[in-house]
């Protein structure tokens, strides 16, 4: 636990002990991991200890302790990322394994109309795209894709809101957006988009009212926006990134009337097959609850969550929110001093989050992630066409770290 962590500090108070925190992670002491954060999280020691305990049990009682645990220990984890995203129903969290799994869950339950499109961005994650991709093969529904801004290093929060805007037709029936740009580290104004539709939605039918999805995984952890402040329909997120969650894990969230628009694509094990079992009336309303995929999973990372969210609770939001940002802008302007460096990710707090992408001249991407890694730094490569190298700062990086990782990069110019 984080006992040597003092949390009556102010939020701001450089004397907070990170220190403390770097120690709760089992992160090999050889390398600098400025990839963990946006790829696959190492889990801290409070999450670890979750998992052994629930893993230990059900290896000793597996039939005894899924029966006395498995329906709390589910809801627990749901009213914990309720609390974090400041919801007030826990059943509208429905708990995935991952984003992927929560995107084709939401774009595959969509109940779409032929005739109706679905706008989204052209810089939108592979598993956002395919989601999408194949919702319109089954329902028989359009697709557009909208450049968010013409120039990186100029881009604008207005611009953004009116590439989208400016884009929305009356066939329009939902917006599918990233919280962040996993290639580039842009943050997309969520609540100003929202903001936007909202408005057009004022004069459309509650059958035509544009839906917002947001992928929201790069954002989840690190921002402080709660859900009604996002005010998008569908947050979709693993939690095995920025909120250092057990691997194997992620959430929906969405608001009461938006889980009306959806149908299940796989049987939940609650209140469904509570009614089948009982043989009572099936649930009118569809949440999160229902919309929870059942089977069984990895149930002692699943349980384990709540212990995640205990974790980050702890250190507080605030906290992090600054410290990654702290850390992100030293790699940020630290990069962009270099000549020989591009970097990709604006500078500014309000467009960025935790990723920092960059290329080198003279290398190519995968050659400066293997050279970074040659020097025992972790660095990866963006998953798209276009891709860039990423450093990914997280909460157990220090200044340090990042200098030195720094002072790599520098070496790999050009003599």
């Amino acid at each position: 636990m984080l006992q040597t962590v003092n949390t009556d500090v102010d939020d701001t108070d450089q004397e907070f002990d990170w220190d403390s925190v770097q120690q709760q992670f089992s992160l090999s002491p050889e390398y600098i991991h400025l990839g963990a954060s946006q790829f696959i999280a190492s889990h801290p020691r409070p999450v670890q200890e979750a998992i052994e305990r629930h893993r230990d049990a059900l290896n000793r009682n597996p039939v005894l302790y899924t029966m006395a645990h498995e329906d709390a220990a589910m809801q627990d984890v749901r009213i914990a990322a309720a609390n974090y995203l400041a919801m007030e129903d826990a059943d509208d969290v429905a708990l995935t394994d991952s984003t992927t799994m929560g995107l084709g869950t939401i774009y595959t339950g969509l109940n779409l109309q032929k005739g109706q499109e679905i706008l989204t961005t052209q810089h939108d994650h592979y598993a956002h795209r395919e989601s999408i991709h194949q919702a319109t093969q089954r329902t028989g529904t359009s697709v557009r894709e909208v450049q968010l801004y013409q120039n990186l290093k100029s881009v604008t929060v207005e611009e953004m809101v009116a590439s989208i805007t400016n884009a929305v037709s009356d066939k329009t029936r939902v917006v599918g957006i990233p919280w962040v740009n996993s290639g580039t580290g842009l943050k997309t104004p969520v609540a100003e988009i929202a903001a936007a539709l909202a408005k057009i939605n004022q004069s459309r039918t509650d059958e035509d009212r544009i839906l917002l999805i947001v992928d929201g995984v790069h954002g989840f952890g690190i921002e402080r926006e709660t859900f009604s402040e996002l005010g998008c329909d569908f947050l979709i997120s693993g939690c095995h990134k920025w909120l250092y969650g057990p691997r194997g894990t992620g959430l929906i969230a969405a608001a009461p009337e938006a889980w009306q628009v959806v149908s299940p694509v796989i049987p939940s094990f609650s209140d469904a097959f509570d009614a089948y079992y009982n043989r009572t009336e099936r649930p009118k309303r569809n949440n999160g609850r229902l919309m929870t995929p059942g089977g069984f999973h990895s149930m002692e990372h699943r349980w384990a969550l709540l212990a995640a969210f205990q974790f980050v609770e702890k250190i507080g939001r605030d906290r992090i929110y600054a410290r990654v940002h702290q850390l992100g802008r030293q790699c940020k302007e630290g990069l962009a001093a270099m000549p020989h460096v591009t970097l990709h990710t604006p500078l500014e707090d309000d467009l960025s989050a935790g990723i920092v992408a960059f290329e080198v001249r003279g290398l190519t991407t995968g050659e400066v992630v293997e050279k970074l890694l040659q020097k025992n730094i972790i660095a990866t490569a963006a998953p798209y066409p276009i891709s860039y190298a990423r450093f990914t700062p997280g909460i157990y990086n220090t200044p340090e770290e990042i200098d030195r990782a720094l002072e790599a990069v520098q070496s790999l110019s050009e003599r």
